[in-house]
């Protein structure tokens, strides 16, 4: 695996943690992580992992972290789930609603929860978007448990960037 980093010649701390992090799982379908400040479309922090297909047949992260910071990251939360009667229960606190969402098949119908994590280094930036980026690789390798959602990647990255701040 190779890394590809192009920080503007930084050198955060949180590099170290990130090649420490990826060395207790298994890297070798990954063919590269990259690092970057971006492409000066977008601001705070974005990335993506991208799956083999016939052409590639490797893993790929990327994570652009162009700033400033700090910021504040839309994330995603665990929908609420509404009765037939209409009613549902209380938003969770920190969340508000985003999208109403039915099944048709099914007829179930859901509120989409939204909130923010709030990065304020360069730092945390690159562990919450690597920990987000690697649960989709990790997941899809089988060496996490859970589904591979954006609910569960965001929430897979707030807890390691909890565990990063307190010294973890």
């Amino acid at each position: 695996m190779r890394w590809l980093i192009d920080l503007n010649g930084q050198q955060p701390r949180a590099l170290e943690w990130a090649r420490e992090f990826f060395s207790e799982y298994d890297t070798s379908l990954l063919a590269w992580i990259r690092i970057d400040r971006g492409r000066g479309k977008y601001k705070g922090a974005y990335g993506r992992c991208w799956f083999p297909n016939r052409r590639i047949p490797y893993y790929r992260i990327s994570c652009q972290v162009p700033g400033p910071f700090p910021c504040d990251l839309p994330t995603r939360k665990s929908p609420v789930y509404i009765s037939p009667d209409g009613s549902h229960p209380p938003f969770p606190p920190g969340t508000r609603p985003g999208d109403r969402v039915k099944d048709m098949r099914t007829g179930r119908e859901w509120i989409r929860m939204l909130s923010s994590t709030r990065l304020r280094t360069l730092d945390e930036a690159i562990v919450w978007l690597l920990a987000h980026e690697a649960f989709h690789f990790l997941r899809r390798t089988r060496q996490v448990p859970g589904r591979n959602t954006e609910i569960q990647a965001d929430q897979f990255a707030d807890d390691t960037l909890r565990f990063y701040l307190t010294g973890g």
